[in-house]
């Protein structure tokens, strides 16, 4: 499935925010939201802590392509090449599918999946770019557990 993330490697942070997001319908994902409501906290904590463990190392990797404008500035949430966020509440961009990144970045612009930061880091990208800053990210090596 395409348009369905990679999980390996999330932080617990980001896994436990991003499902109970879906949970209180910040997310509109109507499948995603019914998956998540059938968890406990304590059942999300766990499978948080068994994608956690699939994390990336800091080691930094070449990169295929050229890096798009914009890119460098993902980095200052999300980490060198997107491998190993700054901070807990950020994603793990790296190796994630195409389709994924391109919807996802979508949605923050229009507002659909709401996030604050998102939203502004986004809010003027054309379609062409956020195309090139998801091919990109999803051709460098990441993320593990599909």
């Amino acid at each position: 499935m395409k348009a369905v993330p990679n999980l390996g490697g999330q932080s617990a942070t980001y896994f436990i925010a991003a499902m109970r997001a879906y949970q209180d319908a910040k997310r509109g994902h109507a499948t995603m939201r019914d998956v998540a409501k059938a968890y406990s906290d304590k059942e999300l904590k766990n499978f948080a802590a068994y994608y956690a463990q699939f994390a990336a190392s800091a080691e930094t990797p070449v990169p295929g392509s050229e890096t798009p404008a914009g890119a460098r500035a993902c980095e200052t949430c999300h980490g060198v090449f997107g491998r190993v966020p700054v901070n807990p509440d950020s994603a793990v961009l790296a190796g994630q599918k195409p389709v994924y990144l391109k919807t996802a970045l979508r949605e923050y612009r229009e507002g659909t999946r709401p996030h604050a930061v998102m939203r502004e880091a986004v809010g003027d990208l054309q379609d062409a770019e956020i195309d090139a800053l998801a091919e990109y990210f999803a051709g460098l090596p990441g993320l593990v557990v599909k």
